[in-house]
């Protein structure tokens, strides 16, 4: 069962709060000050140890001088060492979460951040890194401009949880595909190349998404001018990800296509996210991707269409190990940015302000999608 972690701050006591029950129940100075900062919860996390070799308890703990409650991975003798004399605000874990992220295909994962403030002698657990902790208060130097990764949980449901481990992560075969390929095996994709195909470009469908895709890119790079987010011509639509087949399968698959009567696909557009994707080579994870996802019903027609063929492939002999429905859903990747350093949920909260979900291919036009390439 999961425990919801909800994040809460207090004025009085200037302090931030990460914890799974209401605070006012607790032993602690101005309980009554503590309000919720995010209405819903921000992760969700294991009650009970996961018995999987990879969790580690959640605490949280109280300082009477710092009138500051941290919630941690570490101990209270280790956290002491540095001050503050604690003491445990509760008589068992808040509950566990991961070290590390792990492929699931029910769940996606949230890196819990701790970041420090010298000059209120506070600390906050959240979903949040240190650019988005400055954002929240216009001010790079109440917090330090770093964090750590104290562990992991399970996407909340807050305004500010758009961001979390993709459908496929790590990818360790390539782009959505989740496991590394046994020798011999390669991966491919089809791809909708929206912004370099004559065809899709021109309808205002088109033209209103690809101007769209060039404004959201100019509010990443307000943030980081190193930044390089697709648009014009680079702007695609992956149609699918086949993962770890030998070049005689990827000929059977390419023939299947070759034949098919692909029929025009009209979709709308959502809101952007942000996905997780891989981590590095180094075993630190950074790689972040700013997606614009199609809407619900979209994405469902486009997946009963690859669906179709699909089923045209297993029927010519060769069995899809990916189906495109446990993979990401259907998007076009905006930008990809470090996300241990750039503000991604203020940047999201900017770009879906700018253009509101619904209205990226225009309030009464659709992008239409015609025939991907492979």
């Amino acid at each position: 069962m999961d425990q919801a972690l909800y994040l809460y701050h207090s004025t009085v006591n200037a302090d931030f709060a990460l914890l799974t029950q209401p605070i006012t129940t607790l032993n602690i100075s101005h309980p009554e000050s503590y309000a919720l900062f995010q209405d819903s919860p921000v992760a969700l996390i294991a009650q009970s140890l996961v018995d999987d070799g990879d969790a580690i308890p959640l605490n949280a703990f109280w300082s009477e001088g710092r009138k500051d409650i941290q919630t941690t991975t570490r101990s209270l003798d280790d956290l002491n060492a540095h001050g503050g004399e604690y003491v445990e605000l509760l008589n068992a874990p808040l509950g566990w979460v991961f070290s590390n992220p792990m492929y699931s295909e029910t769940d996606r994962l949230v890196p819990l951040s701790l970041i420090y403030s010298d000059s209120d002698k506070d600390s906050i657990t959240s979903t949040f890194n240190a650019a988005d902790v400055a954002a929240l208060f216009n001010d790079d130097s109440v917090f330090r401009d770093t964090g750590s990764v104290i562990g992991w949980g399970k996407k909340g449901s807050c305004e500010m949880c758009n961001m979390a481990t993709s459908e496929t992560y790590p990818s360790a075969g390539g782009a959505d595909c989740p496991t590394k390929c046994e020798e011999g095996k390669k991966c491919a994709n089809a791809i909708y190349h929206v912004g370099a195909d004559d065809e899709m470009q021109n309808t205002v469908g088109a033209e209103n998404f690809l101007a769209n895709m060039k404004l959201a890119g100019e509010v990443v790079t307000s943030f980081d001018s190193s930044v390089e987010p697709e648009f014009g011509t680079k702007v695609h639509v992956s149609f699918e990800y086949w993962c770890c087949y030998t070049d005689e399968e990827l000929k059977t698959i390419k023939k299947v296509l070759d034949d098919w009567e692909w029929d025009p696909q009209d979709v709308t557009y959502d809101r952007a996210e942000v996905r997780i994707d891989n981590p590095n080579s180094d075993g630190t994870i950074s790689h972040y991707s700013i997606c614009i996802f199609l809407d619900e019903e979209s994405n469902k027609r486009m997946m009963e269409y690859v669906g179709s063929i699909e089923a045209q492939i297993e029927a010519a002999g060769v069995k899809i190990n990916n189906p495109r429905e446990k993979q990401e859903p259907y998007h076009s990747t905006l930008a990809v940015v470090d996300g241990r350093n750039f503000p991604v949920e203020e940047a999201l909260k900017k770009i879906n302000k700018l253009i509101a979900p619904g209205t990226w291919t225009g309030t009464e036009t659709k992008l239409t999608l015609t025939k991907p390439t492979w």
